[in-house]
């Protein structure tokens, strides 16, 4: 919206509510409004830091993956090698072991879910840590730009002439954060 939209409306906005333009302007005026645009969900996922993240992400998730693929085959065998022993065994102890493999079964189900939730939190914590950097940025840029009011670019219907600081506001990531180190609560006993 350019200025003389923004005082179109505003002079309408008043002449409803019955307040007239020179009683608005005798009042203390708030600033004449200054508006910046940012795509930030496009910034951080264009950001050096985040795809550093999400490289970070998939080593991490393929590990564990592949640890919890290796103890599900163990898993797998032993239940095989019971199915054999099962005609020499007595009853009550095949039940014995078969209930002893589906408990350290269901223990291994759980351990994956827990390290998914830990993985999703570790997440979170860093794209957070991103965007306070982000927003720290784009309100440095902002300032030496004399904007007094960013928007994200998600929350825009309709602009006239948008002044868009997105690829400033990715160039300062960038040149703050190139790397950002996961840290992840791996205690499997949460």
């Amino acid at each position: 919206m350019n200025h003389l939209s923004f005082a179109v409306a505003l002079a309408f906005v008043l002449s409803v509510t019955g307040v007239s333009f020179a009683s608005a302007q005798s009042a203390s005026k708030p600033p004449v409004p200054s508006i910046a645009i940012v795509d930030v969900e496009g910034v951080m996922r264009n950001s050096l830091a985040m795809k550093s993240v999400r490289r970070q992400m998939d080593v991490i998730s393929k590990d564990l993956r592949k640890s919890l693929a290796e103890e599900e085959k163990v898993l797998r065998e032993e239940e095989q090698g019971l199915q054999q022993k099962r005609a020499i065994l007595l009853p009550e102890k095949y039940a014995e072991e078969r209930q002893a493999l589906q408990q350290r079964a269901a223990a291994l189900q759980q351990r994956g879910r827990s390290l998914r939730q830990n993985l999703d939190r570790g997440m979170a914590k860093t794209v957070q840590r991103i965007q306070i950097a982000l927003f720290d940025e784009i309100g440095k840029l902002a300032k030496e730009m004399d904007v007094n009011l960013v928007l994200p670019q998600s929350q825009i219907v309709v602009a006239v002439e948008p002044f868009n600081i997105s690829k400033q506001s990715l160039e300062r990531l960038d040149g703050r954060l190139t790397e950002v180190d996961m840290v992840l609560e791996l205690n499997e006993n949460k």
